[in-house]
């Protein structure tokens, strides 16, 4: 233990804590029990690793395609939205375009009665 503890550091690094170098050596010891009971978490062997390890990935990137589907459907939502909504407008414009042509019908024909009328209070005024 005192090995590990008068070990060299490096510049700029921090020398092992007390409990980095006891849960070390009781590591090597196989006491795990002593450190379990104290609250210190034992190093776990490289397959119980990898495997915790894959795990996360796994959940990771279970996280990461659920959250990802989220914004997919969320995006999908909108554009549904966004194309009911254009087709609404579509639908309006047609309406005032048909209004807009049939007071123009209306115009020029309230216009060619207005000229008849005109003409016919100019031709009586004249005899």
């Amino acid at each position: 233990m005192e090995a590990l503890r008068s070990e060299p550091v490096a510049e700029g690094v921090a020398p092992a804590s007390s409990v980095e170098v006891v849960s070390k050596v009781l590591s090597h010891n196989s006491s795990h029990q002593f450190m379990k009971s104290v609250g210190i978490k034992t190093p776990a062997s490289s397959k119980s690793s990898s495997s915790n390890e894959s795990e996360l990935r796994e959940q990771l990137a279970a996280e990461a395609a659920a959250a990802v589907q989220g914004e997919l459907d969320e995006l999908k939502k909108k554009s549904q939205e966004a194309e009911e909504k254009l087709a609404r407008t579509q639908i309006e414009l047609e309406e005032y375009k048909k209004l807009t042509e049939r007071n123009t019908k209306e115009m020029e024909e309230t216009n060619l009665i207005l000229k008849k009328l005109l003409s016919l209070h100019s031709n009586a005024s004249s005899i």
